[in-house]
């Protein structure tokens, strides 16, 4: 298990305890630390002292999450591989859910289940991650399954939610770390698309979510996001592994993804929503038309409305079952408050 760390000292224990209580537990735990500048070596070096499953690697300056990762996996030995993230956590069980799944079926190349969204700062629910599944029931979907599902859904690979084969990670070239905050979702669609996937619809992490995360981060700054517009449909396109329609297909996500965010903001970043979101003339004039609206949740609602219309994210279909089946599903499955390890 990988757990990369960068001035995450004060988190960083609860990470390690998750870990280190699941029923079936890791075989190694590889704490990279990134050049910290807080108190995380001596909360390291404590945690490594009480626990023999740790081994600790130490990069003398910042390298950046993606190269902080790669070195965690170059060393890792072990046949699966997590990668995990001091500012998150995971349920218990499953690390023996995960297994037995992938022991079960050896052609898949990750196991991936469902992550609870939390409030970073208060630990308060906020939702259950992927928003469409790809599936209702616990199975194994293959390669040619996920390339049918990415045609209309996309997001139901969730890293803080899977466990990989390392072969696997070795075959799809590690993480690249020119897709920064893409890097980990492109590989793992990329073995899925080439190994198939084991898909468990029930909440195996907790995904704390913060403002200044590096993905959010990345998302919601204006230059980054019309950079990652350009750049990541073009390395994915360049790659065998994608189907050819992928690309475009993920550029309209990107689209709508950053347009979302910044309909979020308070205000509306208006220049944000209008330079992602909208793609002619006619989306700008009426997008201008919805902003003239005297009420700004409907002003935004609309917003939202328009760009899912024009820019097809996602299923409405796949969006409806999967609100439906965690409405009606059992109430394990639905926690409403969340109690950190």
């Amino acid at each position: 298990m990988i757990l990369p760390n960068y001035n995450h000292g004060l988190l960083l224990p609860r990470a390690a305890r998750a870990l280190l209580a699941q029923e079936r537990p890791p075989d190694e735990i590889i704490i990279v630390d990134d050049g910290s500048s807080d108190n995380s070596r001596a909360v390291i070096e404590g945690l490594a002292c009480s626990n023999p499953k740790l081994r600790v690697l130490w990069n003398e300056t910042n390298r950046g999450a993606i190269p902080t990762l790669n070195r965690g996996i170059e060393a890792a030995t072990g046949r699966y591989v997590y990668l995990a993230a001091a500012d998150d956590w995971i349920m218990p069980g499953f690390f023996k859910l995960a297994l037995a799944a992938l022991e079960a079926n050896p052609s898949c190349g990750l196991f991936c289940g469902e992550s609870l969204l939390v409030d970073g700062l208060t630990n308060r629910p906020t939702g259950v991650r992927p928003p469409a599944r790809p599936a209702h029931r616990a199975g194994p979907i293959s390669a040619r399954q996920t390339e049918a599902l990415l045609k209309r859904i996309d997001n139901f690979i969730l890293t803080n939610s899977c466990i990989f084969r390392r072969d696997c990670i070795a075959a799809a070239g590690n993480l690249d770390s020119t897709l920064g905050p893409f890097a980990d979702g492109v590989m793992a669609r990329k073995v899925a698309l080439t190994h198939g996937f084991y898909y468990a619809p029930q909440i195996v992490a907790c995904w704390a979510v913060y403002p200044a995360s590096y993905s959010r981060q990345a998302a919601s700054d204006l230059d980054q996001a019309k950079s990652f517009l350009d750049q990541i449909p073009a390395r994915l396109a360049a790659d065998p592994a994608f189907p050819s329609w992928y690309p475009a297909v993920f550029a309209e996500r990107w689209r709508f993804a950053t347009s979302r965010l910044a309909l979020d903001a308070e205000p509306i970043d208006h220049e944000r929503v209008m330079a992602m979101g909208a793609r002619s003339q006619l989306d700008r004039m009426v997008l201008q038309a919805i902003w003239a609206l005297p009420s700004r949740w409907l002003a935004r609602v609309t917003t939202l409305a328009w760009l899912a219309m024009r820019l097809r994210p996602t299923s409405l279909v796949a969006l409806a079952r999967t609100a439906l089946a965690r409405r009606i599903g059992p109430r394990s499955a639905r926690p409403r408050t969340v109690s950190p390890p």
